[in-house]
């Protein structure tokens, strides 16, 4: 997963993401100025490389602690609802 700070993600006052699967797949997704998530973040797709138009996505990391974290990833298919399709809880190694 590469974050950064790109001259588009500064102009538009947003994070932006960029997904490289091993599958071949590429997902851009932006965090929405308007959206506030509490502990984490909440990004939406902008645009798949390799997916049939009209899908959707959302990336979610919710901090549970300062040792944990919940990514859940969120599918939509052309005009349906979102559904999880998967959900991946991270803890720090002690």
């Amino acid at each position: 997963m590469n974050i950064g700070r790109c001259s588009a993600t500064i102009a538009r006052n947003s994070l932006v993401m960029r997904q490289f699967h091993q599958e071949g797949f590429v997902n851009q997704y932006a965090m929405p100025a308007t959206v506030k998530t509490g502990a984490g973040l909440l990004f939406e797709s902008e645009g798949f490389e390799n997916l049939p138009a009209g899908w959707k996505a959302r990336e979610e990391y919710a901090v549970v602690s300062e040792n944990e974290f919940v990514e859940t990833f969120e599918l939509a298919p052309p005009g349906k609802d979102f559904d999880i399709y998967s959900q991946t809880r991270f803890k720090r190694a002690k």
